[in-house]
């Protein structure tokens, strides 16, 4: 029995790890966020700068001329949309205005067909209902014109993105000396495993911007809206926030027709258009483009979504699918921890044999772990 009892200071142990990692991610967002952007697009430009060094011995250079390349077309894109960004800003007054007149349209065509107790209604909506449409612009204005602190985000991960590249051999060696010989060669498949999931999950990411942003724009200029590729390309953007940023992106281009167009049903069409790429994006684009990279079921993406904005905001709940992609791939090499691997996975539904057939074994309990008698 003493070898079943409990391993209170392993529990201990583990708890205190927990609760100051959580602290210290939490207190330390504003440079942890720029040093975990700068790993995730270090290993997007790994292919980049190592084709490079091929041709570039000196490492600095091949890195750098690596960054520019990427940042190349984000730069254009930036200064192509400039404009249009500063336009529709200054337009948001007028943009709230025309809700309002907008506003007080629908509730005259209520008092004349409908009866029901218009003066309440027109109170409340004009209080409240306006502002609400409003929200979505507002919040476009205060993101872009908060640019001081975005800017230096930007700079520190740029800069962190240089000095990960750089070091990377050093990082890996210090990682694999870690463990003992015998464990090298798993963990060496480890990093490999990390490197390529995250590498697939970036470029299949990019691609689906790039897609959805042609989509976006094509049908918001066949609709008549202003700004098409503006509006097109903003959500497409939005997108690299699972099931929020589709849904966000497609709310600003309709706030703007619902506002500027004088029409029902150019705003319709917006709702409808965005509905239908959703659609083709989530049962079609992203599973063949971005693939198995990132198998994440629906409901553990989101429960990690929510956490990742809980601590980090907009920066977690962007870096929350691939950060929980890299813990199932660790999670995988782990005995007590592959059944709750499998449990992230997407194929959990139809796998749900797996756990009694696979995994019964005290090797593959969680609780085993906190035993006395186990060893790692």
């Amino acid at each position: 029995m003493q070898n079943d009892t409990l391993n209170l200071h392993r529990l201990a142990s583990l708890l205190i790890i927990l609760f100051l990692g959580g602290y210290i991610t939490i207190i330390g967002q504003s440079i942890l966020s720029p040093i975990a952007f700068a790993a995730l697009f270090s290993f997007l430009l790994l292919p980049i700068s190592r084709w490079l060094e091929r041709y570039i011995s000196y490492m600095p250079l091949a890195i750098v001329l690596s960054m520019v390349i990427a940042l190349l077309p984000l730069i254009g894109l930036l200064v192509l949309f400039s404009v249009q960004f500063a336009t529709v800003i200054n337009d948001i007054p007028a943009i709230g205005r025309k809700l309002r007149s907008g506003l007080e349209q629908v509730i005259a065509f209520l008092e004349q067909y409908i009866n029901l107790d218009t003066f309440s209604i027109e109170e409340s909506l004009k209080s409240n209902f306006s502002q609400l449409i409003e929200a979505p612009l507002q919040i476009l204005g205060q993101s872009l014109s908060s640019g001081s602190n975005i800017l230096i985000s930007i700079l520190l991960t740029v800069l962190f993105t240089f000095f990960i590249m750089l070091y990377r051999t050093s990082f890996k060696n210090f990682f694999l000396m870690q463990f003992s010989r015998s464990k090298r060669d798993e963990a060496m498949v480890i990093m490999e495993q990390v490197e390529r999931v995250l590498k697939e999950y970036l470029t299949g990411l990019l691609s689906v911007i790039l897609i959805l942003g042609v989509l976006n724009s094509i049908g918001l200029w066949l609709i008549g809206i202003n700004y098409a590729a503006f509006w097109g390309f903003l959500a497409a953007c939005l997108a690299i926030i699972p099931y929020i940023g589709t849904t966000l992106g497609g709310t600003f281009p309709f706030v703007y027709a619902l506002a500027t167009t004088g029409t029902l049903w150019q705003p319709a069409a917006v709702v409808l258009l965005y509905m239908s790429i959703q659609t083709l994006e989530g049962n079609f684009i992203t599973p063949k483009v971005v693939g198995s990279s990132v198998s994440i079921n629906p409901f553990a993406a989101i429960i990690f979504l929510f956490v990742g904005g809980m601590i980090w905001g907009v920066s977690g709940l962007i870096l929350a699918l691939p950060f929980v992609a890299v813990l199932k791939v660790v999670m995988e090499h782990i005995a007590p921890l592959q059944p709750v691997s499998e449990l992230l996975s997407s194929d959990v539904y139809s796998d749900a044999g797996k756990f009694l057939n696979e995994y019964d074994h005290a090797r593959y309990r969680i609780s085993n772990y906190f035993n006395r008698k186990y060893k790692s």
